[in-house]
This record gives C-alpha cells, structure tokens and sequence, in this order.
C-alpha cells in the first residue's frame, strides 16, 4: 500500500513538472501587445541599426546606430525569455509596413540614408512610448510592470540619442495607429501627451549641450 501510494505521488510530480507553465491570470491584452511590438521592432531596428553603424554618412549617425543595436539586442533577449513564461507568442519577422521602412533606409545613400533611419526610428519609438508607459502604469503583473520600465527607459534613451544627432525633425515624433493597436482614445492621448512632453525635453536638452552630430 504504502509503495503504491508512493508510486501514485511520483507519477503526479512528473506530470506536473512535465505540464507546460500556463500564462499568468495577470496578463492583458495591452500586456501581450506590448511583447509582441517589442520583439517587432528589435527585428528591423535592430539589423537597421547595425546598419546604420557600419554605413552612417556622419560619425554621431554611426555612433548612435551601434548603441541603439547594442539596446535591441539586449530587449530581444529579454522579451524573447518572457514571453513563453506568460503564454505569448512572438512573431518571427516585422509586419510589412515595418519592411518598407527598412527598404526606404537601405536604399537610401549619405545624408539621405542619415536622415531616413533617424527620422524613422524616432517616429517608430514614440509610437511604441504610450503604449509601454500604460502596461508601466495599469498592469497587474510584477515582471510585466518591471519589462515594461526597461522599455520605457530603452525607448526614452534611443529618442534622445536620435535626435542628438541634430537631424530628428521637430514631426517624426507621433504616436501612430498600426495594426493590432489595442490602446483606446484616452491611452493615445495620453501617449501623445507624454511623448510631446518628452520630445521638447530632450530636444531643449540637446540644444543646451550642442549637438555632436553637427561637429561630425
């Protein structure tokens, strides 16, 4: 008797050990999205801007392009270690629009191809800023909350490299509708309004400092 009961025990730990994690009860939608944007742009900003490192027509472009690789390839190790622990798939490429973005910058040439990754990364970064400060702010989930305080932190640092380089033009910074945008009307403008207040900060903070993409 003993034995079977014995047996009856290490059966069901091998089951449970052998039964994948089921995803947090804490995770949303707004959770998921944010995982999901997350692994999209390390797909094409960050080849781009390894790009950008090795083919920037000023020294700042180039420089800012290795940091900005260096971040994505850390944030896509991380969200790429999460995301299975709460049950959310990734995508394994960008969508299409992302693409053409990719194809209008590569095909682009000196100033141009500066110009271009510049001003495409600073738009695709405050698109993606409303979006992680409001799972920063409503999620129930611990390491949601803290993934989402890197990306705050990762999008924040990439605008003000951007825009360091003295090309980031005052438009590129918006938050724009895409695909599988699950953010309501008050959350947009929300986003909008954090990233104004974080695009005039970092621009009057640029201007103070000098801009070192102009002495390139």
């Amino acid at each position: 008797m003993i034995f079977r009961l014995l047996g009856l025990v290490i059966a069901c730990m091998v089951i449970w050990v052998g039964t994948p994690a089921q995803a947090s009860a804490e995770i949303d939608a707004h959770d998921r999205e944010l995982l999901v944007r997350v692994r999209q742009a390390g797909l094409w900003e960050g080849p781009v801007s390894r790009q950008a490192e090795q083919r920037g027509n000023g020294q700042r472009v180039r420089e800012v392009g290795r940091k900005l690789a260096d971040d994505h390839d850390r944030l896509d190790a991380q969200v790429r270690e999460l995301a299975p622990r709460v049950g959310v798939t990734l995508p394994s490429e960008p969508t299409e629009e992302q693409r053409s973005w990719v194809d209008e910058i590569t095909g682009s040439a000196g100033a141009d191809f500066d110009r271009a990754y510049v001003n495409r990364a600073r738009a695709a970064h405050g698109s993606i800023f409303g979006l992680a400060s409001q799972v920063r702010a409503a999620t129930r989930d611990d390491v949601m909350r803290s993934f989402a305080q890197t990306a705050v932190d990762t999008v924040m640092r990439h605008m003000t490299l951007l825009e360091s380089t003295g090309i980031a033009e005052t438009t590129s910074l918006m938050v724009v509708s895409t695909d599988g945008n699950t953010l309501d009307g008050g959350d947009v403008v929300l986003g909008v309004i954090m990233v104004g207040i974080a695009g005039g900060a970092t621009f009057a903070l640029v201007r103070l400092l000098g801009s070192p993409g102009r002495r390139a």
